[in-house]
Order: C-alpha cells, then sequence, then structure tokens
C-alpha cells in the first residue's frame, strides 16, 4: 500500500463537479470518445493500480459532506476498500488524489440544493483512473455533463461510474472485462466540473450509495495503520 502526498495535494486547487439546479442524474450519451487507435496503446503500458492507505482532504478540509477529518488532513472514515455483499472495490480508484468533495445534498449560488451522487478526487496535474474491481464494461462514452465516462459492471446488482476523463482507453466498449487495478482513463475536467478530477460512483441493487462511508470492512480487513 502507498500514502497520499498529502504536503503537497493539500494545496492542490479545488476541483470537483459543477454545482447546478437539478437532481443529479446521468443524461442520455451525446456524443462518442475517439475509437483510434484500438490495440495497443499507452493503457497497454500503464502501470495497475497501486492501493492507497490513506484519502487526505484538498485544501485542508473545505470540501462539503467530507465527513470527519483527522489532524493531519486525512479522511477518518477512509479505509482502502468498500465491502458490498458481494465483492470488495476500491474506494480511492486513482492514481493520486485529494478528496474535494463527497456524497449528499450541497448548497447552490442560488440558494437551492442538489444532492452530488459520489466522491470527487481531485488533482490538478491529472493521473490515470483505474477499475475498482473486476468486471464488464456497461458504456464507456460522452455522458453529457459527465463528460467522458465509463461505466463498469461488475455482476451481482454492483456498479461503479468514472466521469469528467480526459480521455478513456479506446479498446473499452460494452462486454469487455476489465480487471481490477486496471488503468481505464485519466482524470480529467470534461463535461460539468469546475477542475481535473475524478466523480466516482457506486451503485448496488439499483441504488446509488456513498462511496466513502458504505460497506463496513470485516473485522479480518482492519484499517492499515501508518
Amino acid at each position: 500500500m502507498r500514502s497520499l502526498a498529502f504536503g503537497v495535494l493539500a494545496l492542490a486547487m479545488l476541483g470537483g463537479c459543477a454545482t447546478d439546479p437539478g437532481i443529479y442524474q446521468t443524461p442520455p450519451i451525446q456524443a462518442p470518445i475517439s475509437r483510434e487507435p484500438t490495440g495497443p496503446n499507452l493503457y497497454s503500458s500503464a502501470p495497475r493500480a497501486a492501493l492507497h492507505s490513506e484519502l487526505f482532504a484538498c485544501n485542508g478540509g473545505g470540501g462539503s459532506n467530507i465527513g470527519e477529518i483527522g489532524a493531519r488532513g486525512e479522511s477518518l472514515a477512509y479505509t482502502p476498500y468498500l465491502h458490498t455483499p458481494t465483492l470488495a472495490l476500491m474506494r480511492m480508484p486513482v492514481e493520486t488524489a485529494c478528496l474535494s468533495s463527497g456524497f449528499g445534498w450541497r448548497g447552490l449560488a442560488d440558494g437551492g440544493e442538489r444532492q452530488h451522487n459520489g466522491l470527487d478526487l481531485a488533482n490538478p496535474n491529472g493521473g490515470f483512473v483505474y477499475a475498482a474491481a473486476d468486471g464488464w464494461i456497461s458504456s464507456a462514452d460522452w455522458r453529457g455533463g459527465y463528460g467522458i465516462a465509463v461505466e463498469i459492471d461488475h455482476g451481482e446488482g454492483v456498479r461503479s461510474f468514472y466521469a469528467h476523463m480526459s480521455d478513456a482507453d479506446p479498446n473499452l466498449r460494452p462486454g469487455v472485462f476489465v480487471a481490477a487495478g486496471q488503468p481505464i482513463g485519466r482524470m480529467g475536467r470534461t463535461g460539468n466540473a469546475t477542475g481535473v478530477h475524478l466523480h466516482y460512483e457506486v451503485r448496488v441493487d439499483g441504488l446509488t450509495v456513498d462511496p466513502l462511508h458504505y460497506g463496513p470492512p470485516p473485522s479480518e480487513d482492519p484499517k492499515p495503520v501508518m
């Protein structure tokens, strides 16, 4: 496992999903992403995901719905794996990032609120995005306000969704198998976004769950002590 470089990323520019009125829903696909070239590409030789032992808040913890933060700026709720009834997914499926926004209702400029259905993991320098667990591609395309996005079906009613990427592996198509930790795209700010980040969602039996707090780890998989 490896820890996040807090000294650098805690001072990073806050990036996340732009706030606008309305419920946060998946819009219809508007345009396909580039499919050329296929075959070997930068994703073929990219390193697999490392498992992060800690997740730090961006900018000292000023984001919305990020939960309890420790003295070093670390998320006290974070554990490396999100345990569903059937499998475990990485809670932080990126190369490196800080937590800029969490799951839940958050305020709008006009005084209203909207539901934010995932985690915003930000890094102005970008980096790879990885499959959180073994699964099959449901979609890999442009998804309106989500920009370039990938959805993975992990089976047994569990799905993960990755949005606002700068690009995705052009070999990803519906039905293609991806392994846990396999690079699937790179962080970006496509669609309705305020900075370079990954918007990460997890759905269990059709319900969108909080990727930071859902599924406490079993007793044999405690949070690592660093």
